[in-house]
């Protein structure tokens, strides 16, 4: 079954569906909020709040379940086959978003409106669809932007230092939980190798 899983969520539609299912389930949680919610701009308010709060699951997930030792192997096993191959087509299988959203959302519902659960998860969904097309990018394009070329080089030191730079779409968890490695130019060596970049002929 373990092989089975890691055969899925290493393939290349498997990849892109799971983005398209990411995106599309954030759309249809915030829609489904914004229908059943007796105030707008309330649902809008938390389904960002949902989209901020994702970035601390996204250093959460990815320091605790991929790089710390414990008995879920197939977590870290999956994850480190980013790590041994950059380019390579790791994802959860392509439902996996839409059925966890649809577990958070379930449990929320207990605690809040029901409106404001769906709005909350739909921003995290949002977040997890934010973050998996930035770490695709990240390893595909050279970037102009300043900032997004230090967000770039942050996360590559983390594939040479696979215990610190967690965050993709922030440094700021990183900062706060003493994980953050400020680098320097013998760092920087050799990340040509975690990029992609088309070549104008």
């Amino acid at each position: 079954m373990k092989d089975f899983i890691l055969k899925i969520t290493a393939s290349k539609w498997n990849y892109y569906l799971s983005l398209a299912t990411d995106g599309i389930t954030a759309l249809v949680f915030l829609g489904l909020s914004l229908y059943y919610t007796k105030d707008i701009w309330a649902s809008l308010a938390l389904f960002v709040v949902g989209v901020i709060f994702f970035t601390f699951l996204e250093y959460a997930v990815h320091a605790w379940l991929f790089h710390e030792n414990h008995p879920a192997k197939v977590f870290i096993e999956g994850h480190a086959h980013h790590h041994q191959n950059p380019f390579s087509y790791d994802a959860m299988p392509f439902f996996m978003s839409a059925v966890i959203a649809t577990l958070f959302a379930w449990i929320f519902h207990f605690f809040m409106p029901t409106a404001d659960a769906l709005a909350i998860v739909g921003g995290m969904t949002l977040g997890y669809f934010n973050y998996g097309i930035m770490h695709h990018i990240m390893h595909r394009t050279e970037f102009n932007s300043k900032y997004w070329r230090y967000m770039q080089e942050f996360h590559f030191v983390h594939h040479k230092k696979p215990t610190l730079n967690h965050g993709i779409t922030t440094d700021i968890w990183d900062r706060i939980f003493g994980t953050y490695y400020q680098w320097n130019e013998d760092d920087l060596k050799g990340i040509e190798k975690l990029k992609r970049i088309k070549k104008k002929s």
